[in-house]
C-alpha cells in the first residue's frame, strides 16, 4: 500500500461523510424516518464511493466484480449507521446535526477494510463455477 492510498481513502472518505451527513440532516428537517434516510443516504454514497475508490484509493478499472462485492460490502453500514445514529440522536439526546457526523467517525475504520476488500483483492469467488 503506498503513501496515497492512505491520503486518497481520507479525502474520499470525506466526500462521502459530507453526502451521507447531507442526507440525513436534511431528510431529518425535511420529517423522513431515520430507517429510510439511511437507505437514501447508502443509495447516495455506494455508488459516489465505489468510483472514486476504484479511480483514486485503490487504483483499480470499475469492474462490475468488484462493484458488487464493494456494495456487498458497504451493506454493512445499513444496520451500523442506523443503530449509531439512533444511539447518539435518540439516546444521547444530541442534535441531528451532530448525532449523524459522530456516527459517521466511529465507522470510518470498518468502512477502510470493507472497501479494500471488495475493491483491492483478487476475485476469486465470484469466478468460482
Amino acid at each position: 500500500m503506498s503513501v496515497r492510498t492512505p491520503l486518497a481513502y481520507v479525502l474520499i472518505a470525506g466526500i462521502c461523510i459530507a453526502l451521507h451527513n447531507a442526507v440525513i440532516i436534511l431528510a431529518d428537517r425535511a420529517g423522513i424516518p431515520l430507517w429510510l434516510a439511511v437507505l437514501l443516504s447508502f443509495c447516495v454514497v455506494a455508488g459516489t464511493g465505489y468510483v472514486l475508490h476504484s479511480v483514486f484509493t485503490f487504483r483499480r478499472p470499475l469492474a462490475s466484480t468488484a462493484l458488487v462485492r464493494y456494495v456487498v460490502a458497504m451493506l454493512a453500514n445499513i444496520p451500523l449507521a442506523f443503530v449509531t445514529i439512533w444511539f447518539w440522536h435518540q439516546q444521547v439526546g444530541l442534535p441531528m446535526v451532530f448525532a449523524s457526523p459522530l456516527a459517521s467517525v466511529c465507522m470510518l475504520a470498518l468502512n477502510f477494510l470493507l472497501g479494500r476488500w471488495a475493491i483491492a483483492s483478487p476475485n476469486r469467488w465470484m469466478t468460482r463455477g
